[in-house]
């Protein structure tokens, strides 16, 4: 049947509880709504469901239903469609405000945390400096030790233990020297020590 056979008489049948008209009534516009809105959404599957509800409204309406009923129809689906993609909007816009508060948490976890991992390389690391550093002999130790862990220039370590600061100065070289040997997987850190 076409749309612009559906008359008054149909729509009176339908008021009056005629499933068979209502049916009718259906299968006639069905598939014109249907394109409307997935004009609307470029989705088949949300846009029958919105034709459907549709006519679930107006099954449930079909005392008030008037001819004619063409208007009526289209508005309806148009509003179906209007009220997904704001439904889908504020879907989308709570998601995104909470995926931010994850993110953000996420971001300060991360930078207030060093990674597990990292915490497990620098002991390692630290442990193997510590163990190369055994292998340097009492005194080139002692002014390396000043140097790097207490931040002391040679001058100041020249006047502490009473050496001159050439003398520091060749001491830490040869500290520096020893470790690159032995701690040459490490290199990158021992080169960030050169004075």
């Amino acid at each position: 049947m076409e749309i612009k056979q559906i008359d008054k008489v149909l729509i009176v049948r339908i008021n009056d509880d005629s499933e068979e008209a209502f049916s009718i009534l259906y299968n006639t516009y069905y598939s014109y709504l249907n394109a409307i809105a997935i004009y609307y959404l470029f989705d088949k599957n949300v846009s029958s469901e919105i034709v459907n509800d549709v006519f679930l409204n107006v099954w449930s309406k079909r005392k008030e239903l008037k001819f004619p009923i063409h208007s009526y129809l289209v508005k309806a689906v148009q509003n179906g469609c209007l009220n997904h993609i704001r439904s889908q909007r504020i879907r989308t816009s709570i998601y995104d405000t909470y995926s931010q508060e994850i993110y953000k948490v996420e971001e300060i976890h991360i930078l207030s945390n060093p990674e597990p991992l990292q915490n497990i390389e620098l002991k390692e690391t630290e442990r193997q400096i510590n163990e190369a550093l055994e292998h340097l002999p009492p005194k080139c130790r002692l002014i390396f030790e000043y140097y790097f862990y207490e931040g002391k220039s040679p001058e100041e370590i020249a006047v502490q233990i009473d050496i001159s600061v050439s003398t520091v100065r060749v001491q830490i070289k040869n500290a520096l020297d020893k470790l690159k040997k032995l701690l040459n997987h490490l290199l990158f850190i021992i080169l960030s020590l050169n004075i």
